[in-house]
């Protein structure tokens, strides 16, 4: 197997991407790799990835009080009881109390020796139980690391150009061989850039629709792939604003509502508290399908129990991915979803001319005269793509947030985090280590700014939802946490 160093990945990665900045990328990587304690590992023998761990209770109390800390200590040891060397392993881990339904996710410290600890706030009176999921050993997550490089393409995009009658179609990448000529769609200003090949006959500027599928085989050796089998065995509360720095873990699930532990979230669960709170204001939520599904919670709440007059136009086609605007004329508000610009993995076809980069749309709002609210969420649509591409999406969107707010202070902004997905998904594309990587990378990048977070992650991982499109009480709970910071709690 051959083995990169992570500063080897990243000048390769550079040279491949134009126009990253370096420095900003390099410090964003270090921040990563020494989260997740990232090296090269020697060769390894695959039968001793058979891990047991021993747990020990640090500082045991005979009885805790609510808002005190849990501590664990883990060892993870493997099939002969030896106590692993190093770190690196993913974990996940949350308290929970079935009766009560309430759960809350545990923030879990790397020591770098094989031994983690695990923190837990006990936010709940009562008996809670503890769980932990072996995610990925560390040598899974370098396999996963090191399957990020640019010049593995885990996903084929297919452009299609129309002109008239005349269909043609060529294959779309971030990198393509030069050698061919290509169309190439780059914004100069941000660097943003992605190519296509040159259809036979038709112009470039007849690109109409993207699509996309997973391409055969892996990018891992037999012995890696093994290893991502799924094997499934109170502080005081104060208004939730933008700029507030989310704590880890960021709430939890008590009677399946989620409480923020670092401001007060409020009950936004009825027509009347909802409707009441989006009074007056124009939405944009921009992004992937995660946030569109904020859109049809909204949507069908308001349609099947209040007596609003709204409408709902889809601006696209049905088997497409489009953007959507919702008016609801008596309530004096519009929401409008849009999707994010290339990659988009999706086995619908993608309108190309209807989607720009984030940063461009957040550019062209008009927003001095209304009250706006803008919530990004990015990240689920690049978990198979070098992480040179995500970090400098994020670069650009924070450029892009700075000059919204000098212009208009008022506009509101939030970050919607990924949520875990299913662990049925494809580990080698699609790993939540990979969303993991991608959420710390988000709170460095914005954690400095007056925006919004919606730790989507969290919540998921406290309620054991592995879903890529949460069910309803999580995206009703995301939607809540959302408007607690626009409005006070009723």
């Amino acid at each position: 197997m051959t083995q990169h160093s992570v500063t080897e990945l990243c000048k390769a990665d550079l040279q491949e991407l134009p126009n990253v900045p370096l420095q900003a990328y390099l410090d964003i990587q270090t921040h990563l790799t020494q989260n997740f304690g990232l090296k090269q590992l020697s060769t390894f023998d695959t039968h001793i990835f058979i891990y047991r761990t021993k747990n020990y209770l640090e500082h045991p109390k005979p009885r805790y009080c609510v808002g005190e800390n849990l501590d664990l200590l883990v060892e993870m040891r493997d099939h002969k009881g030896q106590l692993k060397r190093h770190g690196g392993d993913f974990i996940l881990a949350w308290i929970h109390s079935p009766k009560l339904q309430a759960s809350a996710a545990g923030l879990v410290t790397d020591l770098h020796n094989g031994s983690y600890r695990v923190r837990f706030t006990l936010f709940w009176p009562g008996e809670v139980k503890v769980s932990m999921l072996l995610m990925h050993p560390s040598e899974a997550v370098q396999a996963l690391w090191r399957s990020r490089h640019p010049k593995y393409k885990k996903i084929k995009h297919t452009g299609t150009f129309v002109n008239g009658t005349k269909v043609e179609k060529s294959e779309c990448e971030f990198h393509l061989d030069t050698n061919h000529p290509l169309c190439e769609y780059k914004d100069e200003r941000d660097g943003e850039y992605y190519s296509c090949y040159k259809p036979p006959s038709l112009s470039c500027d007849t690109i109409d629709i993207m699509t996309s599928a997973n391409t055969p085989g892996s990018l891992l050796t037999t012995d890696e792939q093994l290893l991502l089998t799924s094997t499934l065995h109170q502080q005081k509360e104060r208004k939730c604003i933008p700029g507030m720095k989310p704590l880890i873990p960021s709430g939890h699930f008590f009677k399946n509502v989620w409480y923020s532990s670092y401001c007060e979230t409020g009950s936004f669960f009825s027509a009347e508290s909802i409707n009441s709170c989006l009074k007056g204001k124009r939405f944009y939520f921009m992004g992937d399908s995660t946030v569109h599904q904020w859109m049809q919670y909204l949507r069908k709440f308001q349609k099947g129990n209040y007596g609003f007059l709204f409408t709902s136009v889809s601006l696209g086609h049905l088997g497409e991915v489009h953007p959507i605007l919702i008016v609801n004329s008596e309530a004096n508000y519009t929401a409008l979803w849009k999707h994010h610009n290339f990659p988009w993995i999706t086995k619908n076809k993608v309108r190309v001319k209807m989607a720009q980069y984030i940063s461009r749309d957040l550019d062209s709002l008009e927003v001095e005269r209304e009250e706006a609210v803008v919530v990004i969420s990015v990240g689920q649509h690049f978990r198979a793509y070098s992480l040179e591409v995500f970090v400098r999406r994020l670069l650009n969107l924070r450029k892009a947030i700075l000059r919204l707010q000098a212009r208009s202070p008022g506009t509101w902004i939030f970050i919607k985090l990924e949520n875990t997905r299913e662990l049925s998904s494809e580990q080698e594309r699609f790993s939540d280590w990979h969303g993991h990587i991608q959420n710390l990378a988000q709170r460095k990048v914005f954690g400095d700014l007056k925006v919004g977070f919606v730790d989507a992650w969290d919540m998921t991982v406290a309620a054991n939802t592995f879903a890529i499109h949460p069910k309803e009480h999580i995206v009703a709970n995301e939607v809540a946490v959302f408007l607690s910071y626009l409005c006070r709690a009723p």
